[in-house]
């Protein structure tokens, strides 16, 4: 039989590319998440927040910041308006929601099993975002409270098969590293292996020093990277979205955050010179997706679907009804390769 030199090269050439074929096939699947708040109510004076600003000092004093939703005030709890928002989510590109988790028989654990229901509903996925850390038990015993009573639910968001948690900032504010520590290893004691944790890095230097206490990171606070001081700023996307994600390499997944805008002026805590980012008929949030496609995370984070407060939002508003949801549909497929 004669020796056939160029099918041997052509075979060790395609065996030596088996490592890496099996290294890419293993990354998650791609997502476009988006962060959620099921806070709102109706009835104002009440018990519970309605979490509603007023329409008309917003509209007089920030004219760039929608006032309210297409529709006007809902009730987060209505299963006809989780239903509306779900829809809105599927046919915008989004895979899945970050939902604010605010602690045991608060409104928004109140309302989780119902995001969990209509997501599954609509094929979307769900996951907590742990907002509250006052120590290191009630962390640990809020995690265990959400894995045994909705971890299999099938529409939790998951992570190599396990269900994923999300955790605000304040986490590491509150407790550090070390508090964390502390908290996981009660978690892992009771659910071993059981959980993903996502936890928050605002800077490159914090996903360094906290890469090994998570099994992943993300950045919430885009406003303060993205405000309008910025010199330059298709430079700046680009450069910070590839070091932000090449900084992750490692980790479980890669996330990359955008927003369409952020103005945060009216609430009555935040009194000092803030960031802002105008939205400026979408272009800036056209221009972040096409940054963040570019740097190559496994998952893209929308600040947010609804957070009314700081004028993040993309549900469909009065001032800009459906635009930001029409720029996700289109990127989502871009980015998915749909």
């Amino acid at each position: 039989m004669q020796f056939d030199r160029r099918a041997l090269i052509l075979a060790l050439a395609t065996a030596a590319t088996w490592p890496m074929r099996l290294f890419a096939q293993a990354r998650p699947d791609r997502q476009v998440l988006v962060f959620y708040y099921g806070w709102y109510g109706t009835v104002a004076r009440s018990a519970e927040n309605s979490h509603w600003l007023n329409p008309d000092t917003r509209a007089e004093k920030i004219a760039d910041a929608p006032n309210y939703p297409v529709g006007g005030p809902y009730d987060s709890l209505d299963p006809a308006v989780i239903d509306r928002q779900m829809r809105q989510m599927k046919d915008a590109g989004i895979t899945g929601l970050i939902a604010s988790w605010w602690g045991q028989g608060d409104r928004t654990d109140r309302q989780f099993p119902l995001l969990l229901d209509a997501a599954a509903h609509y094929g979307l996925k769900v996951c907590p975002y742990v907002e509250q850390a006052q120590t290191i038990d009630k962390v640990a015993g809020d995690v265990l409270y959400l894995h045994r009573r909705y971890g299999r639910h099938a529409a939790w968001l998951p992570l190599d098969g396990k269900p994923v948690v999300f955790f605000f900032d304040r986490l590491m504010q509150t407790l550090g590293a070390d508090g964390w520590k502390q908290s996981r290893a009660r978690i892992e004691k009771q659910a071993p292996g059981a959980l993903r944790f996502i936890g928050t890095a605002n800077t490159v230097e914090e996903i360094a020093a906290r890469k090994p206490l998570f099994d992943a990171l993300h950045i919430y606070s885009m406003q303060f990277e993205a405000a309008e001081h910025r010199w330059l700023p298709a430079l700046w996307r680009t450069q910070f979205y590839k070091a932000w994600v090449a900084a992750q390499s490692g980790a479980r997944v890669t996330t990359a955050t955008i927003l369409p805008g952020f103005d945060d002026r009216l609430l009555p805590d935040r009194l000092k010179k803030r960031p802002v980012i105008k939205r400026r008929d979408g272009t800036p949030f056209r221009q972040l997706w096409r940054a963040a496609i570019g740097a190559g995370p496994d998952w893209i984070l929308i600040v947010s679907f609804n957070e009314w407060h700081e004028a993040s939002q993309i549900e469909p508003s009065t001032a800009f009804g459906a635009r930001e949801l029409d720029t996700c549909r289109e990127m989502s497929a871009l980015f998915r390769g749909a």
